[in-house]
């Protein structure tokens, strides 16, 4: 993830599962990223649709169904799951 060290992520739903992995992984590897609020640096449940660092705000697909939340500017971070 040093690639993006002191840029902001964006993932948005038009983004192919591909993109929504981290570089050198491998295609099959799906839900690549994870959400983590700042305040508390706890993982936020569910397989994203959309997120954007900038804001805070984020679609996570939870028990087959959408769920938007938004954890206030900077409130999130985009990483890597570990393997």
């Amino acid at each position: 993830m040093t690639a993006y060290m002191g840029a902001e992520m964006k993932l948005e739903s038009w983004h192919s599962s591909e993109d929504k992995r981290p570089r050198g992984t491998s295609p099959w590897a799906e839900g690549s990223w994870k959400i983590v609020r700042t305040d508390n640096y706890t993982d936020v449940p569910g397989e994203i649709v959309t997120a954007d660092e900038t804001t805070g705000e984020c679609s996570l697909q939870v028990g087959g169904e959408t769920k938007t939340l938004s954890f206030g500017p900077a409130g999130i971070r985009i990483v890597g799951r570990s393997r």
